[in-house]
């Protein structure tokens, strides 16, 4: 795919989110923003509101509170809407009698579209084979397979739950490398992950849940200003391995490392891991 020229949008705008089921509230008044040509990320432990926040994003739940926009719009008051996003749940069920072509052209028409070329053309790009049935593919296949389909009417947004939850590292990054193609060619990408190197390595912006609550929401390379200082050093005829934020703490254990007689073999910083400030943030 080539990099598209993309016009910059605000396409989603969800504000003071809320959920309730009973007496355990979901969401508490959750707020953020997606744009054309961007990835955002749902990070948080389980129960943190990730899947509630998909499901209300894409009417499989009502939110008690708050309100969604989509292009401007509420959510309730335009259906048309739907047509609009590509919807990928984190635990999908395909037609496994059906092959690949038959099984996307089925869903293609439901939309309304007749564009063999287009899911040609999506088999193509996610190395989708033909001739056989869908009951018979890999998990990972299975997985680009509800990808596609999710592509074939061609949506501006994507809302995809875990998309490679219990995936291989070749299907995940084959996955992860697909989904910034997509954001290049204007398409908006929202999607939850436990993998913090994924959500790292594809994300524009993160939202962090912790209990329902958005405990941040940026981007990653402002959550990532900081440094952490590492001092390898050998005491005692062994090297070890010193890590802090802190310069003072730094400083203090140089200090210290000097004068019980320790040597110092290597002294240097490094941004920090976004998995480590998460488990910050959250813990």
């Amino acid at each position: 795919m080539s990099v598209a020229h993309i016009i910059i949008m605000v396409v989603l705008k969800v504000e003071d989110l809320r959920k309730r089921y009973g007496d355990f509230e979901a969401l508490k008044g959750v707020s953020f923003e997606l744009e054309s040509g961007e990835i955002l990320g749902l990070i948080g432990e389980n129960g943190a509101g990730k899947s509630t926040i998909i499901k209300t994003l894409t009417g499989l739940t009502e939110p008690t509170g708050g309100r969604i926009e989509y292009f401007g719009k509420d959510f309730r008051e335009f259906r048309a809407v739907k047509e609009s996003i590509g919807y990928l749940p984190e635990v999908d069920s395909l037609y496994e009698n059906m092959e690949a072509f038959e099984y996307l052209s089925f869903f293609a028409s439901l939309y309304g579209v007749k564009d063999r070329i287009r899911i040609e053309k999506l088999m193509d790009m996610l190395n989708i084979p033909e001739g056989k049935p869908l009951g018979e593919f890999s998990k990972g296949m299975q997985r680009k397979v509800a990808i596609a389909r999710t592509l074939v009417h061609d949506p501006l947004i994507l809302i995809y739950d875990e998309p490679t939850g219990g995936l291989d590292p070749s299907t995940s990054l084959f996955i992860a490398n697909f989904m910034k193609e997509l954001k290049n060619e204007g398409k908006a990408i929202l999607f939850s992950a436990h993998n913090m190197y994924y959500v790292e390595s594809v994300c524009d912006k993160v939202l962090i849940l912790k209990k329902g609550e958005a405990v941040y929401y940026g981007p990653i390379d402002r959550l990532k200003t900081g440094k952490e200082y590492i001092v390898q050093y050998r005491e005692n005829g062994k090297v070890d391995r010193f890590a802090t934020k802190d310069l003072k703490e730094l400083n203090e254990f140089i200090q210290n490392l000097t004068t019980s007689g320790g040597k110092i073999v290597n002294i240097y910083s490094e941004a920090m891991r976004l998995e480590d400030i998460y488990f910050s943030i959250v813990s």
